[in-house]
Protein backbone atom coordinates (compact mmCIF):
# COMPACT_ATOMS: atom_id res chain seq x y z
CA UNK A 1 0.00 0.00 0.00
CA UNK A 2 2.59 2.32 1.20
CA UNK A 3 4.99 1.94 -2.38
CA UNK A 4 1.40 2.08 -4.57
CA UNK A 5 0.77 5.31 -2.56
CA UNK A 6 4.27 6.50 -3.19
CA UNK A 7 3.95 6.25 -7.08
CA UNK A 8 0.95 7.96 -6.83
CA UNK A 9 2.28 11.11 -5.63
CA UNK A 10 5.49 10.63 -7.91
CA UNK A 11 2.95 10.34 -10.81
CA UNK A 12 0.55 13.47 -9.56
CA UNK A 13 4.34 15.40 -9.26
CA UNK A 14 5.76 14.51 -12.69
CA UNK A 15 1.87 15.78 -14.24
CA UNK A 16 2.24 18.45 -12.09
CA UNK A 17 5.70 19.49 -13.32
CA UNK A 18 4.51 19.29 -16.54
CA UNK A 19 1.43 21.89 -16.35
CA UNK A 20 3.54 24.26 -14.68
CA UNK A 21 6.60 24.18 -17.78
CA UNK A 22 3.53 24.08 -20.06
CA UNK A 23 1.85 26.91 -18.24
CA UNK A 24 5.09 28.94 -18.73
CA UNK A 25 5.16 28.19 -22.38
CA UNK A 26 1.50 29.55 -22.90
CA UNK A 27 2.92 32.81 -21.32
CA UNK A 28 5.20 33.00 -24.09
CA UNK A 29 5.92 36.47 -26.54
CA UNK A 30 6.24 34.11 -28.95
CA UNK A 31 2.84 32.73 -30.98
CA UNK A 32 4.89 29.36 -31.83
CA UNK A 33 5.40 28.52 -28.31
CA UNK A 34 2.05 29.45 -27.24
CA UNK A 35 0.69 27.04 -30.03
CA UNK A 36 2.99 24.25 -28.78
CA UNK A 37 1.63 24.86 -25.02
CA UNK A 38 -1.86 24.86 -26.00
CA UNK A 39 -1.76 21.49 -27.71
CA UNK A 40 0.72 19.91 -25.17
CA UNK A 41 -2.04 20.86 -22.68
CA UNK A 42 -4.25 19.35 -24.42
CA UNK A 43 -2.51 16.86 -24.21
CA UNK A 44 -1.97 16.82 -20.36
CA UNK A 45 -6.08 16.55 -19.96
CA UNK A 46 -5.88 18.19 -16.46
CA UNK A 47 -9.05 20.76 -15.87
CA UNK A 48 -6.46 22.83 -14.89
CA UNK A 49 -4.70 22.52 -18.02
CA UNK A 50 -8.26 22.48 -20.26
CA UNK A 51 -9.15 25.66 -18.40
CA UNK A 52 -6.02 27.33 -19.81
CA UNK A 53 -6.04 26.13 -23.77
CA UNK A 54 -10.14 27.64 -23.29
CA UNK A 55 -8.01 30.99 -22.76
CA UNK A 56 -6.21 30.28 -26.27
CA UNK A 57 -9.47 30.85 -27.79
CA UNK A 58 -9.53 34.64 -28.00
CA UNK A 59 -5.60 34.93 -28.52
CA UNK A 60 -4.82 37.39 -31.05
CA UNK A 61 -2.93 35.51 -32.74
CA UNK A 62 -4.29 32.87 -35.04
CA UNK A 63 -2.16 30.40 -34.82
CA UNK A 64 -2.57 29.95 -31.36
CA UNK A 65 -6.51 30.61 -31.17
CA UNK A 66 -7.04 27.84 -34.15
CA UNK A 67 -5.18 25.43 -32.15
CA UNK A 68 -7.08 25.88 -29.08
CA UNK A 69 -10.08 25.50 -31.67
CA UNK A 70 -9.33 22.65 -32.42
CA UNK A 71 -8.42 21.40 -29.23
CA UNK A 72 -11.57 22.08 -27.54
CA UNK A 73 -13.64 19.95 -29.68
CA UNK A 74 -12.17 16.96 -27.94
CA UNK A 75 -12.36 18.73 -23.93
CA UNK A 76 -14.08 16.10 -21.58
CA UNK A 77 -17.29 18.85 -21.19
CA UNK A 78 -18.21 21.54 -23.66
CA UNK A 79 -20.24 23.45 -20.80
CA UNK A 80 -17.68 26.24 -20.06
CA UNK A 81 -18.37 27.51 -24.27
CA UNK A 82 -21.68 27.78 -23.66
CA UNK A 83 -21.24 30.84 -21.38
CA UNK A 84 -18.89 34.10 -21.42
CA UNK A 85 -15.99 32.22 -22.37
CA UNK A 86 -17.51 31.24 -25.73
CA UNK A 87 -21.08 31.54 -27.03
CA UNK A 88 -21.49 34.38 -24.96
CA UNK A 89 -17.92 36.01 -25.29
CA UNK A 90 -18.06 39.94 -26.11
CA UNK A 91 -14.99 39.01 -28.66
CA UNK A 92 -16.77 37.92 -31.87
CA UNK A 93 -13.66 35.61 -33.08
CA UNK A 94 -14.31 33.84 -29.81
CA UNK A 95 -17.70 33.27 -30.54
CA UNK A 96 -17.52 32.33 -33.86
CA UNK A 97 -14.74 29.61 -32.72
CA UNK A 98 -17.04 27.83 -30.17
CA UNK A 99 -20.13 27.68 -32.42
CA UNK A 100 -17.81 25.98 -34.93
CA UNK A 101 -16.17 23.50 -32.64
CA UNK A 102 -19.30 22.30 -31.19
CA UNK A 103 -19.79 21.00 -34.74
CA UNK A 104 -16.33 18.41 -34.62
CA UNK A 105 -17.29 17.41 -30.88
CA UNK A 106 -17.19 13.83 -30.42
CA UNK A 107 -19.61 14.23 -27.69
CA UNK A 108 -23.42 14.31 -27.45
CA UNK A 109 -24.47 18.02 -27.50
CA UNK A 110 -27.77 19.00 -26.48
CA UNK A 111 -29.28 20.20 -29.59
CA UNK A 112 -31.23 23.27 -27.68
CA UNK A 113 -27.93 24.54 -26.01
CA UNK A 114 -27.23 25.69 -29.14
CA UNK A 115 -29.93 26.77 -30.83
CA UNK A 116 -30.58 29.41 -27.99
CA UNK A 117 -28.05 31.32 -29.21
CA UNK A 118 -29.24 32.21 -32.48
CA UNK A 119 -29.43 36.15 -33.19
CA UNK A 120 -30.39 37.90 -36.19
CA UNK A 121 -27.83 40.27 -34.78
CA UNK A 122 -25.03 37.79 -35.74
CA UNK A 123 -25.85 36.24 -38.95
CA UNK A 124 -22.10 34.62 -39.41
CA UNK A 125 -22.46 33.37 -35.74
CA UNK A 126 -26.00 31.67 -36.70
CA UNK A 127 -25.03 30.31 -39.57
CA UNK A 128 -22.14 28.73 -37.91
CA UNK A 129 -24.30 27.24 -35.35
CA UNK A 130 -26.86 25.94 -37.82
CA UNK A 131 -23.70 23.95 -39.71
CA UNK A 132 -22.67 22.79 -36.62
CA UNK A 133 -25.94 21.34 -35.72
CA UNK A 134 -26.21 19.73 -38.93
CA UNK A 135 -22.86 18.29 -38.36
CA UNK A 136 -24.38 16.78 -35.36
CA UNK A 137 -27.89 15.38 -36.02
CA UNK A 138 -25.78 13.75 -39.22
CA UNK A 139 -23.26 12.18 -36.82
CA UNK A 140 -26.10 11.11 -34.25
CA UNK A 141 -24.55 12.99 -31.53
CA UNK A 142 -27.09 15.87 -31.26
CA UNK A 143 -29.68 15.22 -28.10
CA UNK A 144 -32.60 16.48 -26.72
CA UNK A 145 -36.20 18.24 -27.92
CA UNK A 146 -35.78 18.30 -31.94
CA UNK A 147 -39.17 19.30 -32.82
CA UNK A 148 -38.58 22.20 -30.43
CA UNK A 149 -34.85 23.23 -32.25
CA UNK A 150 -37.20 22.63 -35.49
CA UNK A 151 -39.31 25.52 -34.91
CA UNK A 152 -36.78 27.65 -33.99
CA UNK A 153 -34.16 27.42 -36.74
CA UNK A 154 -37.43 27.50 -39.72
CA UNK A 155 -37.22 31.26 -38.25
CA UNK A 156 -33.93 31.68 -38.80
CA UNK A 157 -33.99 30.13 -42.41
CA UNK A 158 -36.72 33.38 -43.05
CA UNK A 159 -33.33 35.80 -42.48
CA UNK A 160 -31.94 34.26 -45.68
CA UNK A 161 -28.35 34.32 -46.83
CA UNK A 162 -25.60 31.87 -45.43
CA UNK A 163 -27.69 32.14 -42.17
CA UNK A 164 -30.90 31.06 -43.75
CA UNK A 165 -29.35 28.33 -45.88
CA UNK A 166 -27.26 26.86 -43.29
CA UNK A 167 -30.29 26.68 -41.30
CA UNK A 168 -32.67 25.04 -44.15
CA UNK A 169 -30.04 21.95 -44.49
CA UNK A 170 -30.00 21.87 -40.49
CA UNK A 171 -33.66 21.30 -40.83
CA UNK A 172 -33.52 18.34 -43.08
CA UNK A 173 -31.18 16.98 -41.28
CA UNK A 174 -32.98 17.29 -37.91
CA UNK A 175 -35.67 15.56 -39.88
CA UNK A 176 -37.99 16.69 -37.21
CA UNK A 177 -40.52 18.79 -38.81
CA UNK A 178 -43.29 17.09 -39.85
CA UNK A 179 -43.18 16.39 -43.55
CA UNK A 180 -45.98 18.89 -45.02
CA UNK A 181 -44.42 21.64 -42.53
CA UNK A 182 -40.98 21.62 -44.08
CA UNK A 183 -42.10 20.70 -47.69
CA UNK A 184 -43.41 24.05 -47.41
CA UNK A 185 -40.46 25.61 -45.85
CA UNK A 186 -38.71 24.22 -48.68
CA UNK A 187 -40.95 25.30 -51.62
CA UNK A 188 -40.93 28.92 -49.34
CA UNK A 189 -37.18 28.73 -50.55
CA UNK A 190 -36.97 27.45 -53.72
CA UNK A 191 -39.01 30.10 -54.97
CA UNK A 192 -37.70 33.05 -53.33
CA UNK A 193 -34.95 35.62 -54.43
CA UNK A 194 -32.55 34.17 -52.38
CA UNK A 195 -30.11 32.77 -54.03
CA UNK A 196 -28.45 31.07 -51.00
CA UNK A 197 -31.70 29.87 -49.78
CA UNK A 198 -32.60 27.97 -53.17
CA UNK A 199 -29.15 26.15 -53.55
CA UNK A 200 -30.02 24.82 -49.88
CA UNK A 201 -33.66 23.92 -51.32
CA UNK A 202 -32.19 22.00 -53.80
CA UNK A 203 -29.61 20.21 -52.11
CA UNK A 204 -31.93 19.35 -49.07
CA UNK A 205 -34.56 18.16 -51.37
CA UNK A 206 -32.19 15.46 -53.32
CA UNK A 207 -30.99 14.43 -49.79
CA UNK A 208 -34.67 14.31 -48.25
CA UNK A 209 -36.36 12.51 -51.36
CA UNK A 210 -39.87 12.30 -50.80
CA UNK A 211 -43.00 13.30 -52.29
CA UNK A 212 -42.75 16.53 -54.75
CA UNK A 213 -39.02 17.00 -53.85
CA UNK A 214 -37.29 15.65 -57.22
CA UNK A 215 -39.97 17.92 -59.28
CA UNK A 216 -38.80 20.94 -57.32
CA UNK A 217 -35.31 19.64 -58.09
CA UNK A 218 -36.23 19.56 -62.10
CA UNK A 219 -37.13 22.94 -61.61
CA UNK A 220 -34.07 24.40 -59.34
CA UNK A 221 -31.85 22.87 -62.49
CA UNK A 222 -33.11 25.31 -64.73
CA UNK A 223 -32.64 28.07 -62.36
CA UNK A 224 -31.34 31.70 -63.80
CA UNK A 225 -28.89 31.67 -61.03
CA UNK A 226 -25.42 29.43 -62.19
CA UNK A 227 -24.37 29.41 -58.68
CA UNK A 228 -27.35 27.67 -57.53
CA UNK A 229 -27.22 25.62 -61.11
CA UNK A 230 -23.77 24.45 -59.92
CA UNK A 231 -24.70 23.57 -56.32
CA UNK A 232 -27.44 21.27 -57.29
CA UNK A 233 -25.40 19.48 -59.37
CA UNK A 234 -23.14 19.15 -56.84
CA UNK A 235 -25.06 18.10 -54.51
CA UNK A 236 -26.80 14.94 -57.25
CA UNK A 237 -23.19 13.03 -56.54
CA UNK A 238 -24.65 12.60 -52.44
CA UNK A 239 -26.38 9.81 -53.76
CA UNK A 240 -26.37 9.26 -57.66
CA UNK A 241 -29.30 7.44 -58.96
CA UNK A 242 -30.89 6.60 -62.35
CA UNK A 243 -32.67 9.93 -62.30
CA UNK A 244 -29.62 11.91 -61.23
CA UNK A 245 -28.20 10.17 -64.45
CA UNK A 246 -31.25 11.19 -66.37
CA UNK A 247 -31.16 14.88 -65.19
CA UNK A 248 -27.42 15.00 -65.98
CA UNK A 249 -27.60 14.13 -69.10
CA UNK A 250 -30.68 16.39 -69.66
CA UNK A 251 -28.64 19.70 -68.49
CA UNK A 252 -25.29 18.42 -70.24
CA UNK A 253 -27.75 19.43 -73.49
CA UNK A 254 -29.18 22.49 -72.27
CA UNK A 255 -26.41 23.95 -69.93
CA UNK A 256 -24.90 27.48 -70.96
CA UNK A 257 -21.99 27.40 -68.34
CA UNK A 258 -18.59 25.81 -69.33
CA UNK A 259 -17.55 25.12 -65.40
CA UNK A 260 -21.49 23.69 -65.11
CA UNK A 261 -20.98 21.33 -67.82
CA UNK A 262 -17.59 20.24 -67.00
CA UNK A 263 -18.97 18.99 -63.40
CA UNK A 264 -22.24 17.16 -65.10
CA UNK A 265 -19.40 15.25 -67.38
CA UNK A 266 -17.69 14.65 -64.44
CA UNK A 267 -20.50 12.94 -62.51
CA UNK A 268 -21.45 11.17 -65.33
CA UNK A 269 -18.05 9.63 -66.00
CA UNK A 270 -17.45 8.93 -62.45
CA UNK A 271 -20.83 6.85 -62.67
CA UNK A 272 -20.75 5.42 -65.31
CA UNK A 273 -16.68 4.61 -66.13
CA UNK A 274 -17.11 5.38 -69.81
CA UNK A 275 -15.09 8.43 -70.84
CA UNK A 276 -17.90 10.23 -73.66
CA UNK A 277 -17.42 13.40 -74.62
CA UNK A 278 -19.87 16.76 -74.29
CA UNK A 279 -22.07 15.17 -76.90
CA UNK A 280 -25.20 14.07 -75.22
CA UNK A 281 -25.93 11.29 -77.40
CA UNK A 282 -23.83 8.75 -76.06
CA UNK A 283 -25.01 9.50 -72.83
CA UNK A 284 -28.62 8.71 -73.82
CA UNK A 285 -28.28 5.26 -75.26
CA UNK A 286 -25.71 4.82 -71.83
CA UNK A 287 -29.12 6.05 -69.76
CA UNK A 288 -31.36 3.80 -71.67
CA UNK A 289 -29.37 0.46 -70.68
CA UNK A 290 -29.29 1.16 -67.03
CA UNK A 291 -31.80 -0.56 -65.42
CA UNK A 292 -34.30 0.85 -62.77
CA UNK A 293 -32.96 0.90 -59.05
CA UNK A 294 -29.37 1.38 -61.27
CA UNK A 295 -26.67 2.99 -58.52
CA UNK A 296 -22.78 3.39 -59.12
CA UNK A 297 -20.80 0.80 -58.04
CA UNK A 298 -17.90 1.90 -57.80
CA UNK A 299 -17.05 5.71 -58.76
CA UNK A 300 -13.84 6.88 -60.90
CA UNK A 301 -12.37 10.36 -60.42
CA UNK A 302 -10.87 11.22 -64.21
CA UNK A 303 -8.11 13.52 -64.03
CA UNK A 304 -9.17 15.66 -66.90
CA UNK A 305 -12.25 16.22 -69.10
CA UNK A 306 -11.77 17.36 -72.53
CA UNK A 307 -12.70 21.24 -73.64
CA UNK A 308 -10.68 23.22 -71.25
CA UNK A 309 -8.96 26.25 -73.37
CA UNK A 310 -7.08 28.35 -70.57
CA UNK A 311 -5.25 26.67 -68.10
CA UNK A 312 -3.13 28.10 -64.99
CA UNK A 313 0.23 26.35 -64.45
CA UNK A 314 -1.69 23.26 -65.41
CA UNK A 315 -5.01 24.06 -64.25
CA UNK A 316 -8.09 24.00 -66.47
CA UNK A 317 -9.70 27.41 -66.07
CA UNK A 318 -13.64 27.05 -67.31
CA UNK A 319 -14.36 29.75 -65.40
CA UNK A 320 -15.66 33.11 -66.88
CA UNK A 321 -16.22 34.55 -63.53
CA UNK A 322 -12.75 34.08 -61.90
CA UNK A 323 -10.63 35.46 -59.01
CA UNK A 324 -6.79 34.99 -59.20
CA UNK A 325 -5.37 34.69 -55.30
CA UNK A 326 -1.36 34.92 -55.10
CA UNK A 327 0.25 34.78 -52.11
CA UNK A 328 3.19 36.98 -51.67
CA UNK A 329 4.17 35.76 -48.19
CA UNK A 330 8.01 35.11 -48.18
CA UNK A 331 8.82 32.14 -49.64
CA UNK A 332 7.11 32.80 -52.87
CA UNK A 333 9.97 35.27 -53.21
CA UNK A 334 12.49 32.21 -52.91
CA UNK A 335 14.41 32.22 -55.44
CA UNK A 336 14.42 29.32 -58.12
CA UNK A 337 17.47 30.08 -60.40
CA UNK A 338 19.98 32.38 -60.27
CA UNK A 339 17.81 35.50 -61.75
CA UNK A 340 13.90 34.12 -61.00
CA UNK A 341 11.31 33.08 -58.02
CA UNK A 342 8.59 31.83 -57.82
CA UNK A 343 6.65 34.97 -57.84
CA UNK A 344 8.43 35.50 -61.57
CA UNK A 345 6.89 31.99 -62.21
CA UNK A 346 3.06 32.99 -61.12
CA UNK A 347 3.70 36.15 -63.53
CA UNK A 348 4.11 34.39 -66.43
CA UNK A 349 1.21 31.61 -65.90
CA UNK A 350 -1.19 34.72 -64.58
CA UNK A 351 0.00 36.44 -68.12
CA UNK A 352 -1.31 33.14 -69.99
CA UNK A 353 -4.31 32.74 -68.66
CA UNK A 354 -5.30 36.60 -69.14
CA UNK A 355 -4.32 36.65 -72.29
CA UNK A 356 -6.36 33.79 -73.29
CA UNK A 357 -9.57 34.79 -71.54
CA UNK A 358 -12.69 35.94 -73.52
CA UNK A 359 -14.10 39.68 -73.89
CA UNK A 360 -17.18 38.27 -72.00
CA UNK A 361 -15.13 36.80 -68.96
CA UNK A 362 -15.23 38.69 -65.94
CA UNK A 363 -12.30 38.27 -63.35
CA UNK A 364 -10.15 39.97 -60.56
CA UNK A 365 -6.47 39.95 -59.12
CA UNK A 366 -5.51 39.74 -55.11
CA UNK A 367 -2.32 39.57 -53.91
CA UNK A 368 -1.87 38.48 -50.06
CA UNK A 369 0.79 38.73 -47.82
CA UNK A 370 0.13 40.45 -44.41
CA UNK A 371 -3.11 41.52 -46.18
CA UNK A 372 -5.04 41.16 -49.19
CA UNK A 373 -4.84 43.95 -52.09
CA UNK A 374 -7.33 43.49 -54.76
CA UNK A 375 -6.59 45.18 -58.27
CA UNK A 376 -10.71 45.98 -58.33
CA UNK A 377 -13.58 45.59 -56.06
CA UNK A 378 -15.03 43.31 -58.03
CA UNK A 379 -15.60 41.37 -61.23
CA UNK A 380 -14.46 43.21 -64.20
CA UNK A 381 -15.21 42.13 -67.80
CA UNK A 382 -11.90 41.41 -69.96
CA UNK A 383 -12.02 44.67 -71.87
CA UNK A 384 -10.56 47.15 -73.61
CA UNK A 385 -7.06 46.13 -72.25
CA UNK A 386 -8.05 45.12 -69.25
CA UNK A 387 -5.31 42.30 -68.69
CA UNK A 388 -2.54 44.40 -69.68
CA UNK A 389 -3.70 47.06 -66.89
CA UNK A 390 -4.18 44.27 -64.42
CA UNK A 391 -0.92 42.46 -65.37
CA UNK A 392 0.97 46.26 -64.60
CA UNK A 393 -0.78 46.47 -61.52
CA UNK A 394 0.67 43.09 -60.28
CA UNK A 395 3.97 43.77 -61.30
CA UNK A 396 4.27 47.14 -59.30
CA UNK A 397 2.42 45.28 -56.37
CA UNK A 398 5.46 44.99 -53.82
CA UNK A 399 4.35 43.89 -50.25
CA UNK A 400 5.45 40.74 -48.29
CA UNK A 401 5.28 39.51 -45.09
CA UNK A 402 2.94 36.28 -43.87
CA UNK A 403 0.56 35.09 -45.63
CA UNK A 404 -3.04 35.90 -44.33
CA UNK A 405 -4.67 33.46 -47.46
CA UNK A 406 -8.20 33.01 -44.95
CA UNK A 407 -8.48 36.87 -45.55
CA UNK A 408 -7.76 37.24 -49.25
CA UNK A 409 -10.37 34.53 -49.73
CA UNK A 410 -12.82 35.77 -47.86
CA UNK A 411 -12.15 39.27 -49.72
CA UNK A 412 -12.79 37.40 -52.95
CA UNK A 413 -15.95 35.78 -51.79
CA UNK A 414 -17.74 39.34 -51.28
CA UNK A 415 -18.31 39.47 -54.82
CA UNK A 416 -21.57 37.35 -55.69
CA UNK A 417 -20.57 36.95 -58.93
CA UNK A 418 -17.59 35.07 -58.60
CA UNK A 419 -17.53 30.58 -58.88
CA UNK A 420 -14.30 30.47 -58.92
CA UNK A 421 -11.10 31.08 -56.40
CA UNK A 422 -7.76 30.21 -58.45
CA UNK A 423 -5.08 30.18 -55.52
CA UNK A 424 -1.50 30.01 -56.08
CA UNK A 425 0.76 29.65 -52.94
CA UNK A 426 2.97 27.69 -51.02
CA UNK A 427 0.19 25.94 -49.15
CA UNK A 428 0.52 26.90 -45.52
CA UNK A 429 -1.53 30.22 -44.35
CA UNK A 430 1.17 31.65 -41.58
CA UNK A 431 -0.53 35.11 -40.91
CA UNK A 432 -3.91 36.47 -39.77
CA UNK A 433 -6.66 34.70 -37.88
CA UNK A 434 -6.87 31.45 -39.80
CA UNK A 435 -3.80 29.75 -39.75
CA UNK A 436 -4.59 25.53 -38.76
CA UNK A 437 -5.01 24.57 -42.66
CA UNK A 438 -7.42 21.91 -41.62
CA UNK A 439 -9.89 24.40 -40.22
CA UNK A 440 -10.08 26.92 -42.90
CA UNK A 441 -10.57 24.07 -45.75
CA UNK A 442 -13.54 23.09 -44.14
CA UNK A 443 -14.56 27.04 -43.36
CA UNK A 444 -14.17 27.94 -46.80
CA UNK A 445 -16.07 24.48 -48.40
CA UNK A 446 -19.08 25.32 -46.43
CA UNK A 447 -19.17 29.12 -47.27
CA UNK A 448 -18.33 28.07 -50.77
CA UNK A 449 -21.35 25.30 -50.80
CA UNK A 450 -24.55 27.50 -51.65
CA UNK A 451 -23.18 29.67 -54.02
CA UNK A 452 -21.57 26.53 -56.30
CA UNK A 453 -17.79 27.95 -56.04
CA UNK A 454 -14.91 25.84 -56.56
CA UNK A 455 -11.27 26.30 -55.13
CA UNK A 456 -8.47 25.90 -57.14
CA UNK A 457 -5.24 25.88 -56.08
CA UNK A 458 -1.53 25.31 -57.52
CA UNK A 459 1.06 25.04 -54.59
CA UNK A 460 4.94 25.34 -55.10
CA UNK A 461 6.97 23.96 -52.35
CA UNK A 462 4.02 22.43 -50.09
CA UNK A 463 4.58 19.00 -47.95
CA UNK A 464 2.79 16.05 -48.95
CA UNK A 465 0.39 16.45 -46.27
CA UNK A 466 -0.04 20.03 -47.04
CA UNK A 467 -0.81 19.15 -50.58
CA UNK A 468 -3.41 16.38 -49.26
CA UNK A 469 -4.84 19.01 -47.25
CA UNK A 470 -5.70 21.07 -50.64
CA UNK A 471 -6.51 17.78 -52.46
CA UNK A 472 -9.18 17.16 -50.58
CA UNK A 473 -10.81 20.88 -50.20
CA UNK A 474 -10.93 21.02 -54.41
CA UNK A 475 -12.25 17.68 -54.44
CA UNK A 476 -15.26 18.87 -52.18
CA UNK A 477 -15.59 22.00 -53.88
CA UNK A 478 -15.63 20.92 -57.74
CA UNK A 479 -12.11 22.26 -58.42
CA UNK A 480 -8.71 21.16 -58.90
CA UNK A 481 -5.03 20.75 -56.89
CA UNK A 482 -1.68 21.21 -58.37
CA UNK A 483 1.74 20.45 -57.14
CA UNK A 484 4.40 22.05 -58.61
CA UNK A 485 8.16 22.20 -58.73
CA UNK A 486 9.15 25.09 -60.56
CA UNK A 487 11.95 26.09 -62.34
CA UNK A 488 12.08 28.94 -64.59
CA UNK A 489 13.87 28.91 -67.71
CA UNK A 490 15.65 32.02 -69.51
CA UNK A 491 12.67 31.71 -72.20
CA UNK A 492 10.12 32.19 -69.54
CA UNK A 493 8.48 28.18 -69.51
CA UNK A 494 8.18 26.90 -66.43
CA UNK A 495 9.37 23.48 -65.71
CA UNK A 496 6.18 21.20 -64.54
Amino acid sequence: MILLSSLFLFAFAGVDDDFKEFARAFESRHAASRRVAVRALAGLGTQRAWDLVLEGLGDPEGEVADEAQWQLAYAPSLEPLLGRSGLRSSDSWVRLRAAELFGRSPRTVDGWSLVRHLSRRDLDLSATLSWSLERLARAGTLTGDRERCARELAKTVRWGGQAGASALSCLESLGALKSVAFSAELERAASGRDVALRAAAAESSIRRDADGDWERVERLAGDEDSGVRRALIEALDISPSRRSARLCVQRLAEEESPLIRARILHHLRAWSGLFHRYDPRPWRLWLESLPVGWSPSVQSSPVSLPGATKTFAGIPVRSERVCVLIDLSGSIHTKVDDESTRRDYAAIELERLLMTLGESAKFNLIGFADEPHAWRDQLVENQRGRAVQALRWFERLSVTGKGDLFAAAELALEDPEVDTLLIFTDGVPTGGRRWKLELMAAILEQECRFRGVSVDSVLVGASTRTASRWRELAARTGGHSLELKVAVDPAGAGDR
